[in-house]
């Protein structure tokens, strides 16, 4: 008489998921604030951030959170350019006029 090997059914392998898609607007608003075209940057950004939070199986939202920090910091180096070159030129245009 020979003894039976008990029966153990196979494991089940994981079911296969396919990763979030990730939201373009994204991406769009990360590479845009590489490139320093920060208004497309700063409103890519809110539009996929805004995007992402209502449709949660897409992902991105930290590229998204990128592109608008690089987009405002563009921004807020623009700003301070002009600032820098409004009182040089204030400033050249007085003394000109004080001089003559």
């Amino acid at each position: 008489m020979t003894a039976e090997q008990p029966y153990y059914p196979r494991p089940v392998p994981p079911a296969m998921t396919s990763p979030a898609p990730t939201n373009g607007m994204s991406v769009a608003a990360l590479v845009l604030g590489i490139l320093g075209i920060a208004p497309l940057a700063v409103i890519f950004g809110h539009l996929a951030a805004r995007d992402i939070r209502n449709n949660p199986p897409q992902s991105g939202y930290g590229m998204a959170i990128a592109g608008l920090v690089l987009g405002y910091v563009v921004l807020a180096v623009w700003a301070m350019v002009f600032l820098f070159f409004l009182v040089v030129m204030i400033g050249a245009s007085t003394t000109t006029a004080l001089g003559a």
